[in-house]
């Protein structure tokens, strides 16, 4: 946001209130667009050889990923808690190689995850709000009937 931009104080406020008013759902996805933004700034900065902005962006997502981290209940979480703990973890392990090795393919490994994870969370939501159903969210991701057992159309009946 450029500093003299007239409105930019109306921008902060109106930021300020949607993550102070916010579900902690919805406080999920911002921490996914925020981490998602601090790689794509990362990428950009090792592009153009600026050590200090690729570390300052790629410290911002990994603190983004810590969050998410402790979100997890791993003493009461079932084995898909486990695993999203696991690859978080090896996300943050891969953006510390970014770092070192100041190579962008790392930090594109880790989007993608996030990408993935972050539409499966939307989805979550949306499926609990009644905004869509199950079918739908596998149709738009393209996994309906796509042979596994557990997305066969005849598994689903109830």
């Amino acid at each position: 946001m450029a500093p003299n931009n007239p409105y930019s104080k109306y921008i902060k406020q109106y930021q300020t209130s949607n993550i102070t008013t916010a579900t902690p759902e919805k406080l999920m996805i911002l921490l996914f667009d925020g981490a998602l933004q601090f790689l794509q700034k990362a990428k950009t900065a090792i592009a153009e050889k600026n050590l200090k902005e690729r570390a300052e962006n790629i410290d911002g997502a990994r603190k983004i990923l810590r969050e998410l981290m402790r979100t997890i209940d791993l003493e009461n979480g079932n084995d898909v808690a486990k695993s999203l703990f696991r690859l978080y973890n090896r996300m943050s392990m891969n953006l510390v190689r970014a770092n070192v090795t100041r190579d962008a393919s790392k930090i594109d490994l880790v989007i993608e995850d996030l990408t993935n994870i972050r539409w499966g969370f939307q989805k979550a939501i949306e499926i609990q709000s009644g905004i869509i159903t199950v079918e739908e969210a596998l149709r738009e991701q393209g996994l309906q009937n796509t042979g596994h057992p557990a997305l066969r159309e005849d598994n689903n009946a109830e």
